[in-house]
């Protein structure tokens, strides 16, 4: 058996450890630069919020029923989420982190435990110890698990935030409850192909021929159906390393200074190459974007993007921020007023296997005790406590509505950067 443990409306639960007085009210968290919103609590739910949410739309909603708003703080997800994820695994000898609210653990070998008791008593501690709310859905499958932890959801009143599909029977009412577009892998699109011959529920694609299931989906949609049926075909996936890593942010007011946009791109580059000594490559090319606002009609519109291949392989924050902003000097024209700008990098190589030009001087070996130095004095002092000297330690993302709690909470508190990769 399988278990899935998922943090219930997970940023809304990490704001009211901050405030209790929360409880029972209608909670909200808006995206970066506070735009529409990411997380609802069950009473925003209820007044008909959807995820996504412009926050410029529902102002008077908010107003009207006393919808409290909070900017992203994602420093406080990051540290609940790894409280959760700590106290969760050790519950089981295999586990994979599948999202930072969510995380399977492999209950197989637990043939004579009592599984609704044991995720009980899981839940119970991460409230108390975290103070997150989780749901448990447990069944034979991985698939089956989302199905479960749906139904937990669904129905919170009939079940003490334990579900276990452990029949045929339970697995046959379950499908035949769930909507075709909510089976974990259909998505919105294919769930309307599938209305068209007739499948609504999960329960009606079980009665289509293999051959049709193979022609819409192909070979993942075999194993769809397996794992639907109970029969696991999805195992724990390891942490891989990434193949690129991406920066970007939308900033909060559109950008017109050249030097402000220049600071914005030299930040992005320290955090790739900070995420790159993290996994312990280095990456030899390097993309910078810039682009406007595509809303604002009244405005010129400009977008372009330039990659520079290095000729050796770098971790270093000195290098990449020295040849993010060659290209930021040749993307950049005045007159624009700019809403979004990043940096990625790609074709990672080990960082212990690095080929270099023999004909291009290589700074390497030079920077990285720094930059090995650097990353301890932050991991222990605080993100951005050493930076280069062109970052003004301001956040990547604007957040207007942070509360005094959570600055007391940031002031007594040092952290952590996560330490797994998320699938």
């Amino acid at each position: 058996m399988f278990a899935l443990i998922d943090c219930n409306n997970f940023f809304v639960s990490c704001e009211r450890t901050l405030d209790k007085s929360l409880e029972g009210q209608a909670v909200v968290v808006l995206s970066n630069n506070d735009g529409c919103v990411v997380s609802r609590s069950n009473e925003a739910k209820a007044l008909g919020i959807p995820m996504g949410a412009p926050v410029f739309k529902y102002k008077e909603l908010f107003a009207k029923y006393k919808v409290k708003s909070f900017s992203a703080k994602f420093e406080l997800y990051n540290f609940r989420s790894q409280q959760v994820m700590k106290i969760a695994s050790s519950y089981a000898l295999d586990f994979e982190i599948y999202s930072i609210d969510e995380l399977f653990l492999d209950f197989h070998g637990f043939k004579y435990f009592d599984l609704n008791s044991y995720a009980e008593e899981i839940r119970d501690k991460i409230l108390k110890e975290s103070l997150i709310p989780t749901s448990i859905g447990i069944a034979p499958t991985k698939t089956l698990c989302k199905v479960a932890n749906r139904i937990v959801k669904k129905f919170p009143d009939r079940f003490n935030g334990v579900y276990i599909l452990d029949t045929p029977e339970k697995i046959e009412k379950a499908l035949k409850w769930l909507d075709i577009e909510d089976v974990w892998g259909i998505g919105r699109r294919l769930s309307v192909k599938m209305k068209d011959f007739g499948v609504y529920k999960a329960y009606d694609l079980l009665q289509k021929p293999e051959t049709w299931v193979r022609k819409i989906m192909g070979i993942h949609g075999v194993r769809m159906i397996n794992e639907l049926k109970g029969i696991r075909q999805l195992e724990l996936d390891s942490p891989s390393k990434k193949k690129s890593i991406c920066v970007s942010r939308s900033f909060m007011q559109m950008l017109t200074n050249k030097e402000d946009v220049r600071e914005r791109i030299e930040t992005f580059s320290m955090y790739c190459a900070e995420k790159l000594r993290k996994q312990e490559t280095c990456c030899k090319t390097i993309c910078v974007f810039v682009q406007t606002n595509r809303f604002r009609k009244d405005l010129p519109e400009y977008r372009n993007a330039i990659s520079v291949v290095l000729p050796n392989p770098s971790n270093s924050s000195i290098t990449i921020a020295k040849i993010a902003n060659e290209i930021f000097e040749k993307l950049f024209l005045e007159g624009f007023h700019y809403k979004k700008a990043g940096i990625i990098v790609s074709d990672f190589v080990p960082e212990n296997e690095r080929l270099i030009n023999l004909f291009e001087k290589d700074v390497q070996n030079k920077h990285l005790p720094v930059m090995k130095a650097l990353d301890r004095l932050n991991r222990k002092y605080g993100k951005d406590k050493i930076r280069l000297g062109s970052m003004n330690g301001k956040n990547t993302f604007g957040r207007a509505q942070l509360s005094e709690e959570y600055q007391q909470f940031l002031k007594n508190n040092i952290l952590p950067e996560a330490s797994y990769r998320f699938h």
